[in-house]
C-alpha cells in the first residue's frame, strides 16, 4: 500500500505536513482543485494556490506473504560418495574338525591341524600345535565305525597352554556288557571363540 500525505494548507497556501523537498524515497505532487490534474514538483512550495500539494512514498508498506508455491521437481540425483572405511572384524570361532581310525592313524580326509596318537587300547590323544587357539577349546567327540552304536566318548583330559596348543584325552568306552575302553573309530570337533578386536 503506498502512504500519501495531503498538506495541510496555511495561509500563504505553503504545505504545512510534507517534507519540504522531494527525495529517493518520497514523491511530492500539486493536484489542480478544479480539474484534478497533477503535476510532480521537487518542492511543496512550487504549488499554486489553485492545487493542493501531496507527497507518497516510492516504495510502499509490504503486503502479507502469499501462499507457498508448489513444490518445484526433484533435482538430478548426486554423485555417489568415496567408499567408507571398513569396519572393524567381529567377533567369530574358530573350529577344527578330525576323523581318527580305530588304529588311532588319522583319516585322509582331515589330514590338517592336529596329531593322534593311540596310547593304549581304546584311549587316544589328540595335539593341536602352538599357535592355533587364541582362547581355550572346548572338544565334542561322535563314535563311528563297527562299534560306534555301543561306543561312550569321554573326555578324561583336556589341556590348554600359553602358546595356543591344546592336548585331549578321548576314552572310547563300551557300555555293554560293562564299561570297558576298546579300540573305536570318531570324530571330533574343537572350537574356540576368536577374541574381539
Amino acid at each position: 500500500m503506498v502512504r500519501i500525505r495531503v498538506a495541510a494548507l496555511g495561509v500563504a497556501g505553503v504545505a504545512l505536513l510534507l517534507p519540504d523537498v522531494a527525495s529517493a524515497d518520497v514523491l511530492i505532487a500539486c493536484r489542480n482543485k478544479t480539474n484534478g490534474a497533477v503535476r510532480v514538483v521537487a518542492d511543496a512550495s512550487q504549488c499554486r494556490t489553485s492545487e493542493i500539494a501531496f507527497s507518497w512514498d516510492v516504495q510502499g508498506a509490504p503486503g502479507p506473504a502469499g501462499p507457498a508455491g508448489p513444490a518445484g521437481p526433484a533435482g538430478p540425483a548426486g554423485p555417489q560418495g568415496p567408499a567408507g572405511a571398513n569396519g572393524a572384524p567381529g567377533a567369530g570361532v574358530k573350529t577344527i574338525a578330525g576323523i581318527v581310525n580305530a588304529d588311532g592313524t588319522k583319516n585322509g580326509v582331515t589330514p590338517n591341524g592336529f596329531t593322534v596318537q593311540r596310547l593304549e587300547a581304546g584311549r587316544y590323544q589328540i595335539d593341536f600345535p602352538p599357535g592355533t587357539w587364541q582362547t581355550f577349546p572346548v572338544l565334542m567327540v561322535v563314535p563311528f565305525g563297527v562299534n560306534g552304536a555301543y561306543g561312550n566318548p569321554i573326555v578324561s583330559v583336556a589341556l590348554g597352554f600359553g602358546n595356543g596348543s591344546a592336548q585331549f584325552v578321548v576314552d572310547m568306552s563300551a557300555t555293554t556288557p560293562a564299561p570297558t575302553l576298546y579300540d573305536n573309530a570318531f570324530m571330533f570337533i574343537a572350537a574356540a571363540a576368536l577374541p574381539s578386536p
